[in-house]
């Protein structure tokens, strides 16, 4: 069971070690990575849109990881004062456990039993 708790743990590490490169690069390439996708900006729900199948909307989530990870801390943090929609209140609460399960990783690497050792 622990096994398997780590290796979600360590999923969610991985996934949220992918959104912090992305917003360094979005950080220092913005204008660059909009032209070369063929995504927008959009204002009022602030995030990327890309165009339309499936690899536009991969291409959005990847590129909406930073933002949605900022959402959900400052949602379950301050509350729900934005007017988000229901799916996407869900969506925040996702975000929100696969950074908390993120951070828990490196606490089960500190204080896990260590296993092999003999104590003689």
């Amino acid at each position: 069971m622990l096994r398997t708790f780590r290796g979600v743990c360590l999923t969610c590490l991985c996934i949220l070690g992918v959104a912090v490169i992305i917003a360094l690069l979005e950080l220092v390439a913005h204008p660059i990575l909009l032209k070369s996708t063929g995504c927008s900006w959009t204002e009022g729900p602030q995030g990327f849109t890309c165009g339309d199948g499936w690899v536009g909307h991969f291409t959005a989530i990847v590129l909406n990881l930073p933002i949605l990870f900022s959402y959900a801390q400052t949602f379950t943090l301050f509350g729900a004062s934005a007017p988000f929609s229901r799916d996407f209140a869900l969506l925040l609460y996702l975000f929100d456990a696969i950074f908390a399960l993120a951070l828990a990783y490196p606490l089960l690497i500190l204080f896990a039993p260590k296993s092999g050792r003999r104590s003689s």
